[in-house]
């Protein structure tokens, strides 16, 4: 079986990402001959592939399937694809790389990426975003698992673990919520987390805030984050980022991220996350609690868990934010004084003021995402299991679940056109402050 995948590039200081936006199987009448170990294919059936690639500015990516017996490629392989993508890059003009795929098991492709100069370069990282998170990922440290993460692989196996130890996090937002995820991705193994917060601790912080002190007043959030990490020693490598994730120079660093936790107060925040796993295929993993508290009486506490990637509604369309709170809170921080007239005409919502925060709330509502996250990569709740969004009522003692789908009239889930854009000029095909 052999097909044709094009592709959108995304492209950060760590890595260069080939977003699979169309599948083009290979047609019967095309294959001139096949068998176990070998193909021939007309070459009418690449270069119309190719002409698409070239019209549609994307990159282009030949796989096939292999022998369980040849996991990578073989000679053949060497010596066709080196004429193929020769050809690649004389009809498709301005892709800086193409590649090619083989699969000797579903579950295991081995893949390289050819260069103009005729040259290739392994593909370290292969990851597959749909009801499962899959990463196929190049284990050159040969996969040891120190004895430490013995209780988890007892529970999830050695994968997990190997897996995780592979992966970039990003946790955007460092209050009750974020730094009890990022507690818990440290401890869950995590190599690298990337984590991203505008504000100073302040002392009333602490009695929620994983991994503070009072005496930590002004200091950054994400650098208790990254002491927290140096603290417990597992060796999680924590990148702090001091910024609003609305910022163009702050979203742009998670575009090295394989899952992102968004736990963040803001609904602009939200509204820009949730382009951002459909533009770049990275699932983000929302967090949010209310507690509806007046005069010291709890009258409800609700917790969210909602998972935004390709497929899924969106937060727009689960009504977990709304337009004009977006648009309220983006001219607020580009010019108060405007957003304050706006706001006495009527035009724009009062924005919420600080919400109340208990710590075992929040810390149930991020064990949640956490535990989100392990399912999409174990699958240990069940292949049945459709949900897209877990509901936490707090107060009732009760858990909902639904699958929302995408609003097909929704300019943002409902758009496939915006699935795996990856780089566009602007970023997210949004204006950016200044």
């Amino acid at each position: 079986m052999a097909a044709y995948l094009l592709c959108r590039v995304a492209q950060c200081d760590e890595e260069l990402r080939l977003l699979v936006r169309e599948i083009i199987p290979v047609e019967a009448d095309d294959v001139i001959s096949a068998s176990t170990g070998h193909m021939s294919i007309r070459s009418r059936s690449f270069l119309r592939v190719l002409k698409r690639a070239h019209l549609t500015g994307q990159c282009f990516i030949f796989t096939h399937s292999h022998p369980k017996n040849v996991p990578n490629h073989s000679p053949q392989d060497d010596e066709e694809e080196k004429k193929l993508f020769a050809t690649t890059f004389v009809r498709v003009e301005n892709a800086p790389i193409h590649a090619s795929i083989v699969f000797s098991f579903p579950d295991r492709p081995s893949g390289r990426v050819w260069l103009p100069n005729g040259t290739t370069e392994p593909i370290e990282r292969v990851r597959v975003i749909g009801a499962r998170f899959r990463f196929h990922v190049n284990d050159s440290d040969g996969g040891r698992i120190p004895p430490i993460y013995d209780r988890q692989v007892r529970a999830f196996g050695k994968d997990f673990q190997r897996i995780v130890r592979k992966l970039h996090f990003g946790v955007v937002g460092n209050g009750g919520t974020g730094s009890a995820v990022t507690e818990q991705l440290i401890r869950l193994g995590a190599g690298e987390i990337s984590v991203f917060d505008e504000r100073m601790f302040a002392d009333t912080n602490v009695t929620r805030v994983y991994g503070s002190r009072v005496v930590d007043v002004d200091i950054p959030k994400v650098k208790l984050m990254e002491r927290l990490a140096a603290d417990i020693g597992l060796g999680t490598l924590v990148h702090p980022h001091v910024g609003n994730i609305t910022r163009l120079q702050q979203i742009k660093y998670l575009k090295s991220c394989d899952v992102v936790f968004c736990c963040t107060d803001d609904q602009w925040g939200r509204s820009l996350l949730t382009r951002f796993a459909l533009y770049y295929y990275v699932p983000v993993i929302d967090v949010g609690v209310k507690i509806d508290s007046q005069e010291g009486i709890v009258h409800s506490v609700q917790g969210r868990v909602t998972l935004l990637v390709p497929g899924s509604a969106c937060l727009f369309c689960r009504r977990r934010i709304a337009p004009q709170a977006v648009a309220a809170e983006s001219i607020k921080s580009a010019n108060p004084e405007e957003a304050n007239e706006l706001r006495r005409q009527g035009y724009i919502p009062e924005l919420e003021e600080q919400a109340p925060a208990v710590i075992p709330f929040t810390t149930t509502v991020a064990a949640s995402a956490i535990t989100e996250f392990a399912h999409r990569l174990t699958g240990f709740m069940g292949t049945d299991r459709t949900a897209t969004e877990i509901l936490h009522l707090i107060d009732s003692g009760r858990i909902r679940t639904n699958s929302t789908p995408p609003d097909p009239n929704c300019a943002i889930c409902g758009d496939r056109t915006c699935w795996g854009r990856g780089d566009v000029s602007p970023l997210l095909d949004t204006i950016w402050p200044d």
